[in-house]
């Protein structure tokens, strides 16, 4: 779809006005990166000599946690992004399709199982991550059967059925932390609210190249969404097929949430703020809100890690509990700005 040369005109300029902020983002990345990997119960001076122990803590410890604190937080924060455009709803995240329940359900069962089997050593790593990714591919199974494969994917019908998705998965839930004992009721709750400890660098990486070749496919749709935002009859005129293209997003959107969720647990909110956060920063032009989302993401997960670090050093919050406190107020404020938009009683 050629650019009108208003289009264009006003492209470059907002692309002008926003290259400071965008470099303002990155070099918050930078720093909280940094933060990451010197702080925490032992800090590290990297700009010295280093001790064996500490050569241990920030290669194979930190290292790997801190790429997957800002992969996590990238990915999360673009795939809220896409859900909001495509169903048109700023108050849409990744949990609206039911992914992280059934990633949290299926893991729930796996810890379930833990305490009772007796799995070989080479299955105990990735038992309860597997079981997490495939309650997640579960999920969309049902999300594209029930919403309907061949039929017209309906905004309306998609977010039904995944407010259907979640009620379900939370039932199944409550009924094995129910029937679990003290520990395995212990474990299932701090998954649920979230952990990068323990993470390795082949974890780290396989998020990476995954959510990586995400982020391409999404801005080399990033106009066809857009358009998509002006209205599904909009976008038809224009020749785009509405039906697929929302079909592969939504694939997309929730292979990224299962990577981030099966191997972190729940990382709340982050794919509802995060969106909005940018755009008071960079503006709604997707082709420069899709990045800068990508850069806050992952510095603001990354920086709640740290922070859960910190807290109560040397044990650790689960991040989950700092996202959500950042998360419930401002989804409070959304919100409110809504209900004034539309003028509710």
């Amino acid at each position: 779809m050629p650019d009108s040369p208003q289009i264009s005109q006003w492209r470059q300029q907002s692309f002008r006005l926003v290259k400071p902020r965008i470099f303002v983002m990155t070099l918050v990345v930078f720093a909280s990166a940094f933060l990451g990997i010197t702080k925490g119960a032992l800090s590290i001076d990297v700009f010295s000599s280093l001790s064996q122990l500490e050569r241990s803590v920030l290669f194979d410890i930190r290292g790997p946690r801190v790429l997957m604190t800002m992969v996590t937080g990238a990915g999360l924060a673009m795939c809220g992004l896409i859900l909001q455009a495509i169903t048109r709803n700023p108050l849409a995240d990744p949990g609206i399709i039911g992914v992280s329940l059934f990633s949290a359900l299926f893991a729930a069962i796996a810890i379930f199982l833990s305490a009772s089997l007796i799995l070989p050593n080479w299955i105990s790593p990735i038992f309860i991550p597997a079981m997490a990714f495939v309650g997640a591919l579960v999920s969309l199974v049902l999300l594209m059967a029930i919403a309907g494969y061949r039929q017209n994917l309906n905004t309306l019908v998609l977010i039904l059925t995944g407010v259907a998705l979640n009620a379900g998965a939370a039932t199944l839930l409550g009924l094995i932390v129910y029937l679990a004992d003290d520990s395995t009721l212990r474990a299932i709750t701090f998954w649920q609210l979230g952990s990068y400890s323990g993470i390795s660098w082949y974890q780290a990486i396989s998020c990476t190249i995954f959510i990586a070749i995400s982020y391409v496919y999404f801005l080399r749709n990033a106009k066809s969404i857009m358009v998509l935002q002006l209205g599904e009859q909009q976008a038809r005129f224009q020749g785009i097929r509405v039906d697929s293209l929302k079909r592969f997003l939504l694939v997309f959107v929730a292979l990224v949430t299962a990577l981030c969720v099966c191997f972190t647990g729940i990382v709340g909110f982050v794919g509802l703020v995060v969106p909005h956060i940018t755009r008071m920063i960079v503006g709604s032009n997707l082709i420069v809100l899709l990045p800068s989302s990508i850069l806050v993401g992952a510095s603001l997960v990354t920086l709640a890690d740290v922070l859960a670090r910190l807290v109560v050093t040397p044990a650790e919050l689960p991040i989950g509990l700092l996202t959500s406190a950042l998360g419930v107020p401002f989804f409070l404020s959304l919100i409110l700005r809504e209900k004034r938009k539309f003028n509710y009683d």
